[in-house]
């Protein structure tokens, strides 16, 4: 046998089974550094995690297997691919004790869906100080009116859907902010409602965002100009600031380059994955597009999701401390 290669019936199997599919699936990888040009390919970069475990699974397999620079080429994918993820899993900051403290909820509860005690009880249960329900509609609208009504949740309710629309974001807050703002929930309009709340003697202004879906290239389009305005609002914002929403899109797609460039940092940093989509997933479907990003005067004390409440997203909770005004 010529060395650093396999018995020609082993490695040609070998190079059917595992070969082939790694290197397409690292040739996608690649495909998705440039999506903002093409937006199938931004799609790709919503796998980044599935695509690092792959490759770096295949290129150890090929080098056992003696094929070494295919093993190599693939391995470095799986590395590259690694590099995008693995700063989610450390990064957690100091809070100093006695900060004071917001607990902010963003969940997509899908318009279709009926389990309103079953998310009246979680938000009852999580005690959020902020809560951005995504997709909410008329129904929606009612069941949190009536449960406010009977004293079940202590919110003022901040509706953003005008009547011709069958749905928008609801926002409920505990205390009552200095300013709510809707800045439209048309399809070409921001899909965004602005809310500033206080935190001790600060004032924290939030964006709760839900741009659309990339289901097509006008769609995306649409979606990136939405990112946009929230990149310009960012850019606008003094003091402590929150952008909080199902964004429709993972940290490694082009458009949350701009928000973090501006200074907002991801809440997922140090916190891992927390894939929020969709709820009947497995590892190789499940995706984070559920989000809370934040300026450097906050910090995150903690984030988890919640529970299957009925629709195909987990609700996402995170705690923020005060760590500067």
């Amino acid at each position: 046998m010529t060395a650093g290669r396999a018995a020609p019936g082993v490695g040609f199997g070998w190079l059917i089974v595992v070969a082939t599919p790694s290197l397409l699936i690292g040739l996608i990888s690649l495909a998705g550094f440039f999506g903002r040009w093409f937006w199938v390919f931004d799609l790709a970069t919503s796998f980044r995690p599935q695509f690092a475990v792959v490759l770096l699974a295949g290129g150890m397999a090929l080098l056992l297997r003696s094929w070494p620079r295919l093993g190599w080429a693939i391995l470095i994918l799986g590395l590259v691919n690694l590099a995008y993820v693995a700063p989610l899993f450390w990064g957690k900051q100091n809070i100093p004790a006695a900060s004071p403290a917001i607990r902010v909820v963003s969940f997509n509860v899908q318009g279709q869906n009926e389990q309103y005690e079953q998310v009246i009880g979680f938000l009852s249960e999580v005690d959020a100080d902020v809560v951005f329900l995504h997709e909410a509609n008329r129904l929606w609208e009612r069941a949190f009116s009536e449960a406010r009504a009977d004293g079940r949740l202590p919110y003022r309710q901040h509706p953003s859907r005008p009547d011709h629309l069958i749905f928008s974001t609801l926002t409920l807050t505990r205390d009552p902010p200095s300013e709510v703002i809707s800045h439209g929930w048309a399809e070409r309009e921001a899909r965004a409602m602005e809310v500033t709340v206080s935190l001790g003697e600060t004032e924290v202004i939030m964006l709760g965002i839900h741009p659309l879906a990339p289901t097509n290239a006008r769609r995306a389009a649409l979606r990136d100009a939405q990112f946009e305005f929230v990149a310009d609002w960012v850019g606008k914002a003094r003091g402590p600031t929150v952008v909080a929403g199902d964004f429709n899109a993972t940290p490694w797609s082009h458009v949350f380059g701009p928000l973090t460039e501006s200074g907002l940092r991801n809440s997922q940093r140090g916190f891992g994955l927390a894939p929020s989509f969709p709820v009947d997933g497995s590892f190789l479907t499940r995706v984070p597009i559920d989000h809370v990003l934040h300026s450097s005067h906050l910090a995150v004390s903690d984030r988890w999701l919640g529970p299957d409440l009925g629709s195909d997203h987990f609700p996402l909770v995170v705690d923020l401390a005060l760590v500067s005004s």
